[in-house]
């Protein structure tokens, strides 16, 4: 089985810098490290504070916790551990702390075993990270209509596309080209309920960033650092 994960961690109060500085100068090794743990499909994206990854794992299972590396700690806040002792993976075993959380999938258009079916996986052009900020008192609306687009139009429009949350902020990952589905799994559901004005309806779920640049003042673009 082969499972699409989002993780998010939060930089320090001025660690930007000297975080994004040893970033680049171990990407290699870092890429590397993680694919021997069986990620695949890899890309880390940062924007102010906030940094998320995305990566597909092989074989994925009750295993393994992804963390970054415990080298990073100076540069990243601590959150409370989630794994027993000894299934961690990216940094020292044991630890009372880790350093990203996994983001709960609230969206996703495709599967990762669609995405590597003949004909759908391609070398993408570009991959893309974006962050939002929910409203909380419309969170759960805001699922709701994406679960219903989700299981009444699977692949619908990109099968790369996938949502996930860490509370009320949201990281939508998607590559360029989009991947149009070849194979496309039934939905759960057999209604036709999504709004058509999809964008209207969504708009007033959205705190909005008040210094993005323009066209980015719901979903503000990160820089994809590895």
């Amino acid at each position: 089985m082969r499972e699409r994960q989002l993780h998010y961690a939060q930089l320090r109060e001025g660690a930007e810098v000297a975080f994004r500085q040893q970033v680049e100068r171990e990407a290699a090794a870092l890429r590397e490290g993680w694919e021997s743990e069986g990620l695949r499909e890899i890309s880390v994206f940062a924007c102010g504070p906030y940094v998320c990854m995305y990566a597909e794992r092989l074989d994925a299972g009750e295993g393994a916790v992804w963390d970054w590396p415990r080298c990073y700690e100076s540069y990243l806040e601590k959150w409370p551990p989630a794994a027993p002792a000894g299934k961690r993976t990216g940094g020292a075993d044991e630890a009372p702390f880790r350093l990203a959380v996994p983001m709960i999938d609230i969206f996703h258009d495709g599967l990762a075993e669609e995405l590597e079916a003949s004909g759908v996986r391609h070398q993408p052009e570009e991959r893309i990270g974006t962050l939002a900020r929910l409203k909380p008192a419309l969170a759960s609306s805001y699922i709701y209509y994406h679960y219903q687009r989700q299981e009444e139009t699977p692949g619908s429009f990109n099968a790369s596309c996938v949502i996930g949350s860490a509370g009320a902020l949201l990281f939508n990952y998607r590559e360029l080209p989009a991947v149009a589905g070849a194979v496309k799994r039934q939905g759960l559901l057999k209604t036709n309920h999504s709004p058509a004005d999809w964008h209207e309806v969504m708009a007033p779920h959205f705190d909005p960033w008040a210094d993005a640049k323009a066209g980015e003042e719901l979903w503000r673009g990160m820089e994809r650092i590895v």
